[in-house]
């Protein structure tokens, strides 16, 4: 499953990482059992700190992947391997160990041995698993409620689209986690290999995902299943205590310089048509229009008060009310004008319509019809 993920996304997408970083973190443990089942002792000596360490190497990587995925300006930098540091040590703890114990108890059994050793690491490893958990899940939620203004400003439709499996993702690894300690803590012997469990599950999803956005990128469909654009509507619909600027923030010639930018860009927009293309972000509006993407923000967020989601979608939505009075005459379908529009899912589309003009669609074409 993992290769095959791999394959659709042609080891680019974030997800072929995540599947073979798990797939990392569960095959030396599956090793180690094989081993303890056989009585290789001598093999599962040396594979023992590796299978009891590699999983305390899964919520740090989340982290790093929720950093990578949503902060543009990501850079990796030496000092995020600190976070692995706990499974380095726990590894070196385990190694050594080990062989203290193989060379004290040498009136026990091999077989004893290693059952005294396993019942140990388990229960350590259960321990430190845990506490990462707790750790690990309120930093990620942490930083991605902070980036969420940003990403709401800076960041396309589209390309949020393609991301917001992440926390998503992040969640269902930990309510899986919880299920198999919960079981191995009701059966000590077996609930363990729920981990193996956890791995089919977490793996299969992505690759269904990336399956779902292939097959529709081959269809010439907008790639997002309709899980995909239920969550991102949800995402993107996020109440945001926004502190833009105010006038009293800035002097009058800053004012003035904005003032202007804002009136260019809303301009621009309405002119060009740009704001039909789902994948448009606030650095293709920079780019074009020669303003910086800092001022740009200023603008949008502290003269028109809004964010850059909702002024391209104000726009989208304006587009929409011209094509939903012709629905009838052109034939067309809501998911249609969604797309000519310039959203990237009917859900999103509907969302948006009813945050700009308090209705729904249906309501509206029944509205304007009555007009007539």
């Amino acid at each position: 499953m993992a290769l095959l993920l791999c394959s659709a996304a042609r080891f680019k997408s974030e997800s072929s990482y995540v599947a073979l970083f798990i797939l990392f973190t569960t095959f030396p443990d599956f090793i180690y059992n094989v081993c303890y089942f056989f009585n290789w002792n001598s093999i599962s000596r040396l594979i023992t700190p590796i299978a009891y360490s590699e999983n305390l190497t899964l919520m740090p990587f989340m982290l790093l992947l929720a950093h990578r995925a949503f902060n543009p300006y990501y850079k990796f930098r030496y000092t995020s391997l600190l976070h692995f540091l706990p499974a380095v040590l726990f590894a070196i703890a385990v190694g050594v160990y080990t062989r203290i114990m193989s060379a004290e108890s040498v009136e026990a059994t091999p077989l004893e041995r290693a059952a005294e050793l396993h019942s140990l690491l388990t229960g350590v490893n259960f321990i430190m698993i845990s506490t990462q958990l707790i750790v690990y899940f309120y930093l990620i939620f942490s930083y991605l409620h902070k980036v969420k203004r940003y990403i709401l400003s800076n960041q396309s439709q589209a390309d949020l689209s393609e991301k917001v499996w992440i926390p998503r993702f992040i969640t269902l690894i930990g309510a899986l986690i919880v299920v198999a300690m919960i079981g191995s803590i009701v059966n000590p012997l077996g609930g363990f290999r729920l981990f193996y469990i956890i791995n089919i599950l977490a793996i299969g999803y992505l690759l269904y995902s990336e399956l779902q956005i292939v097959f529709a990128i081959r269809n010439n469909h907008v790639p997002t299943p309709a899980a995909i654009a239920e969550a991102e509507a949800e995402f993107i619909e996020t109440k945001i205590n926004r502190q833009t600027p105010t006038t009293q923030d800035m002097n009058s010639e800053e004012l003035l310089k904005l003032e202007h930018y804002a009136r260019e860009i809303e301009e621009y927009l309405r002119s060009s048509e740009i704001y039909v293309n789902p994948y448009l972000s606030l650095k293709d509006v920079a780019k074009a229009t020669g303003i910086s993407s800092k001022n740009l923000s200023k603008s949008i967020n502290g003269i028109l008060g809004k964010n850059f989601f909702d002024l391209v979608n104000g726009f989208r939505v304006e587009k929409s009310m011209a094509l939903l009075k012709a629905k009838k005459e052109k034939g067309l379908t809501l998911e249609t004008i969604a797309e000519q529009c310039g959203f990237n899912s009917r859900i999103t589309f509907n969302n948006a319509f009813k945050k700009v003009t308090g209705l729904s669609t249906s309501e509206w074409i029944k509205i304007n019809q009555n007009e007539k």
